[in-house]
């Protein structure tokens, strides 16, 4: 049990954060991303619509089998692109996305057609950094886009403690709290960045400083480091054993009080939603037992998988 205050966010009908517990882990599934086999034409946008639905509705089926919240993650390079796939999601599904740009422009085109579409209660600016520019935050303003993760990347201090400084900033730089709020962000998710595997430990443990000293929901993105990894391994037996590996990596995260998780491309949601559900189950029924804390949904893991 936290003594922190936990900030709870309502994103469409969807809600994160709060006491470890009381709510499911929203997992965040990659899409479009490069190397997608389903996308043929990165610059312009092209891709096999049936195909990558597919993918959609089976992450959103064993979503609501398991009681874990899924939401997508919009990968993009180029404007055009991110702008047909902002389209194409919102026509298919009411589950919320981030709109996640390779480049400024491209982060601005999202943010343009967000604002065409009035799909602004659906969606999640991924993100601010300390290197994201005033034109990115008046354009986060502009927009009404009041959802954002914050990217908490120090690269003078790589610590957990390291991370919060950055988000809380100083006399001498405003922190990505800051940046946010001179967005008009209201709801803002923390990221703790994962560089490589081994600091999914760091990530893990800035998680709950986050939310121990800051109350904010918390996550990482454990598959940013997990398939760097496996391309490295080529012939190695550990590859056979790889979405075990991912699992595991991502349930670290998890028991130190992870909000949502980015666990990479969507095909791996028929994986990455039971092993998470399992945990979220888990850890509902420790805390209900230990400390009298309920779950907040009546769809949680614990009452959906048992």
């Amino acid at each position: 049990m936290l003594e922190t205050k936990q900030k709870i966010y309502r994103i469409n009908n969807f809600r994160i954060g709060g006491q470890p517990g009381e709510l499911p882990t929203v997992l965040i599934g990659n899409i479009f991303y490069k190397g997608m086999p389903e996308v043929s034409n990165h610059r312009e946008g092209s891709f096999d619509k049936k195909a990558v639905l597919k993918w959609i509705r089976l992450a959103e089926t064993i979503s609501e089998k398991s009681g874990v919240p899924h939401f997508l993650d919009i990968m993009a390079m180029y404007p055009e692109a991110i702008r047909r796939y902002i389209a194409f999601v919102s026509e298919q599904t009411n589950t919320p996305f981030l709109i996640d740009g390779a480049n400024p422009e491209t982060r601005i085109a999202a943010l343009d057609t967000v604002k065409q579409l009035n799909l602004e209660k659906y969606v999640i600016f991924n993100g601010i950094t300390p290197k994201t520019s005033q034109n990115e935050l008046v354009a986060i303003k502009d927009t009404g886009v009041n959802a954002a993760v914050a990217m908490a990347f120090n690269e003078f201090d790589y610590s957990p403690e390291g991370r919060i400084s950055i988000l809380e900033g100083s006399t001498e730089y405003i922190g990505l709290l800051g940046m946010a709020k001179k967005a008009k962000v209201e709801k803002i998710l923390i990221d703790t960045i994962v560089f490589d595997v081994p600091s999914i430990s760091y990530a893990a443990e800035a998680i709950k400083l986050v939310k121990k000293q800051l109350g904010y929901p918390a996550g990482c993105s454990p598959a940013n480091a997990m398939y760097s990894w496996k391309q490295a391994l080529k012939g190695s037996v550990l590859k056979e054993g790889f979405a075990a590996s991912n699992a595991s990596a991502h349930t670290i995260a998890q028991c130190w009080g992870a909000d949502f998780l980015i666990y990479g491309p969507i095909k791996q949601a028929k994986n990455m939603i039971p092993a998470c559900a399992v945990n979220d189950a888990i850890i509902a029924y420790y805390t209900m037992k230990r400390f009298g804390t309920k779950p907040l949904v009546k769809n949680h893991p614990l009452y959906k998988i048992f």
